[in-house]
């Protein structure tokens, strides 16, 4: 199977109709019945295609300037001119070559671990999940044989999102589970309907080449840009293998993967991934696949697997598709860190992070903020974000959302980001303040309560998330007023907040039996809700006018100690 030439990517088009096609085709029938969605029997598997297709355009196809790009987009290309130039790259994509598999390591042997292939996958309860009998879950031996077009795309999607994994299980560029934002098309106007398609979704997110520097080219079979065109690890296992003899000396030694910095490999090896070493053993036998259903003559119930692949840890990478914030890290310093989901999903408490990025402080996926700069229509678009939220290399939950992008002007940027700060931080502070305020209603004073109360916040942030866009969007709109965030609409802002945060305070604390309720700690607890929601300190984060306290005067005393009046 060759991921170039066979047609195995299930879309679905314009009309309804399902097929599977291979990626030069997804511009076929284009002006007549489009295909407009990807569909696929995991979430994950949606995710890692539309970064494999993305990946590979960026590769093969990336336009040279801004015009081009345009060009491309408004009067997309045959399939047979992508097909033309995904043949370059072909020879490194497939999955059971002689000499080259996509994305494995071909110098694996018999003599190195075999695994089953439900590791592959990366919700799978790992080995010491299984050895404590913790899968209670998602059960063991529930993904046992699977077809070439799953393990394709558990393969990339591993690739892609690696976890750690313990000691030379080296994690993916951006880390374990990173949070991927991309731009999808969006319109409900009638006469821009034709470009509601994959292909729009997917060139949307491709950058013109000259986003990309370096001095680094392709190289020899491209392994620059798919490093498993080359097998690169026997003198790395020969320098480990000396360690190893070394360690059982008692000496302290270091094992390590091939260092793969921005400097050692060309700017596009970013969209291939390969911290990890695989081969994949494939039984020709006709079995149903356990992810998709489909009935397989060739089957894939293992691989084999070696520690220590590609090290990019300190590389200098930004990926295109990430959010990424800044801070000062133990061992690499002051650096760039890409966004990774959290527990709660995607909500909007960071959304000007993802969407702008924060001057020093956060920085949106490349695509989303070059698509900003461009000046392209932002009314047609709007922002898929997913991902998965690990705990080490326990995947906790898939998170996916569509989340809203607005264009503005160079000139109002600094004014929308203080307006948008200021909202955020005051949703941020009502969160908290429910959050306590609930606690202090269930327990007594001094009391330290054990547990996670965060499903307090998440809970707040999802159930005022419509109405913070459609103020964000408001807010945009109103840029050239001298103040388009008045002192009426912060208040109203603050009582909103106020009155959604007591619905859930309510909720949750009047859901009990009422002999078990203190209820004198309730009211109390109630009121300081509201007290601190609507309180001097919310309204001068917002930037509403105060009260100044009066300061309290001193009494004075005479020379004898006495007070006086």
């Amino acid at each position: 199977m060759n991921l170039l030439k066979n047609k195995w990517i299930t879309v679905v088009r314009k009309n309804g109709e399902k097929e599977k096609i291979a990626p030069h085709e997804v511009t076929d029938q284009i002006d007549s019945n489009p295909i407009i969605e990807i569909i696929s029997p995991r979430p994950d598997f949606k995710g890692a295609l539309y970064q494999f297709l993305i990946g590979l355009y960026q590769t093969v196809y990336a336009p040279k300037n801004e015009n081009i790009w345009e060009d491309r987009f408004n009067t997309p290309p045959s399939p047979k001119d992508l097909k033309n130039e995904m043949d370059k790259v072909a020879f490194a994509f497939d999955l059971f070559g002689e000499q080259i598999r996509f994305m494995q390591d071909v110098s694996l042997t018999e003599k190195d671990s075999r695994t089953n292939i439900s590791s592959l996958f990366i919700d799978s309860p790992g080995e010491n999940t299984l050895k404590e009998n913790k899968d209670h879950f998602i059960k063991r031996n529930t993904i046992d044989k699977v077809c070439l077009e799953c393990a394709s795309l558990g393969l990339f999607t591993l690739q892609t999102n690696s976890p750690s994994g313990g000691q030379g299980h080296l994690t993916s560029i951006r880390g374990g589970g990173p949070l991927t934002t991309l731009l999808k098309y969006d319109t409900k106007n009638e006469e821009d309907l034709k470009y509601k398609t994959l292909w729009s979704d997917i060139w949307l997110n491709v950058l013109p080449e000259t986003n990309f520097n370096g001095n680094i080219g392709f190289g020899d079979q491209y392994k620059y840009v798919l490093p498993w065109t080359i097998t690169q690890f026997i003198e790395k296992d020969k320098y480990n293998d000396l360690k190893r003899e070394e360690k059982k000396k008692g000496k302290t030694v270091e094992l390590s993967g091939i260092i793969a910095t921005t400097q050692d490999l060309h700017g596009y090896s970013i969209y291939w991934s390969y911290p990890r070493r695989i081969l994949l053993n494939s039984n020709e036998r006709t079995e149903l696949c356990d992810i998709c259903g489909e009935k397989s003559k060739t089957i894939i119930d293992s691989y084999l697997a070696k520690t220590y692949g590609f090290d990019y840890g300190g590389g200098g990478w930004i990926h295109p598709l990430s959010p990424y914030y800044f801070k000062k890290d133990k061992d690499l310093g002051e650096t760039w860190f890409p966004y990774h989901p959290q527990p709660g999903g995607i909500i909007y408490n960071n959304w000007q992070a993802f969407i702008y990025g924060v001057n020093g402080k956060d920085k949106s996926a490349k695509v989303i903020s070059y698509f900003l700069e461009s000046g392209r229509k932002e009314g047609q678009t709007i922002v898929y974000a997913f991902g998965y939220d690990m705990d080490n290399m326990k995947a906790r939950c898939w998170y996916e959302s569509l989340i809203p992008i607005y264009h503005i002007e160079p000139k109002y940027n600094d004014k929308y980001e203080s307006i948008i700060s200021s909202i955020l931080q005051s949703a941020s502070q009502a969160a908290n303040n429910l959050q306590t305020k609930v606690k202090d209603a269930w327990f007594n004073e001094g009391a330290k309560p054990r547990g996670d109360f965060d499903y307090l916040k998440i809970e707040f942030f999802k159930s005022t998330e419509v109405k913070f866009y459609e103020l964000a969007k408001l807010i945009r709109d109103y840029l050239d007023r001298v103040d388009p965030f008045d002192d009426q609409a912060k208040m109203d802002w603050l009582k909103y907040l106020n009155t959604e945060s007591l619905k859930i305070f309510d909720l949750y604390v009047e859901s009990g039996s009422i002999e078990f309720e203190n209820i004198q700690r309730i009211v109390n607890a109630r009121s300081s809700l509201i007290s601190w929601n609507l309180g001097d300190k919310m309204k001068k984060n917002i930037g509403l006018p105060t009260q100044e306290k009066p300061i309290a005067k001193k009494k004075s005393t005479n020379k004898k100690g006495e007070k006086t009046k």
